[in-house]
């Protein structure tokens, strides 16, 4: 059997012996272990890549922004003034970024009060638009997006990097 040799900082050498203590076995099996499920994690991101392209800007005159990426998740609510009915996907990327595609759907008076959406004129406005917010983490647009959306992307965030729940039972 062959030896390959770890070389570990003193800061981690704590976390080396903690884990070699919880696993009550050889710290070469929970580094096969942890490296197995990395590596089945990260071919799990692999899987469905492909080159996205997405229109960016006022209808009419958008540009085109592509990357290489997988769609993970869509959302579909109103803005936090509650004045917009907004649309969202959400892609990963394959250098680990967040891609967040928000669309602007339409006024939020066609849906909750539609009286009120002919008596101000609001059926002339065409307010087709789109933004792109790329992050490493959901944290960076929390104050960018609405809220129900960070939400969303914030549960994403999670799943994707915990794909798998090892329960201890």
């Amino acid at each position: 059997m062959p030896n390959k040799t770890i070389y570990v900082s003193e800061k981690d050498e704590s976390l080396f012996e903690e884990a070699k203590n919880i696993a009550g076995e050889a710290l070469s099996s929970v580094i096969v272990r942890a490296l197995t499920e990395f590596i089945a994690r990260n071919k799990n991101k692999q899987k469905g890549m492909k080159e996205i392209a997405l229109k960016i800007g006022i209808k009419g005159a958008e540009s085109e922004k592509r990357f290489i990426g997988s769609q993970v998740g869509e959302w579909t609510g109103f803005s936090n003034d509650k004045e917009w009915y907004l649309k969202a996907s959400i892609y990963s990327t394959q250098k680990e970024n967040w891609v967040v595609y928000l669309e602007t759907v339409c006024k939020a008076s066609l849906l909750t009060n539609k009286k009120a959406w002919k008596e101000n004129g609001d059926y002339l406005l065409d307010p087709k638009e789109s933004q792109i917010f790329i992050c490493k983490t959901p944290e960076e647009l929390e104050k960018k997006i609405p809220s129900d959306l960070y939400k969303k992307l914030q549960s994403l965030s999670k799943m994707y990097e915990n794909p798998v729940e090892y329960l201890d039972i």
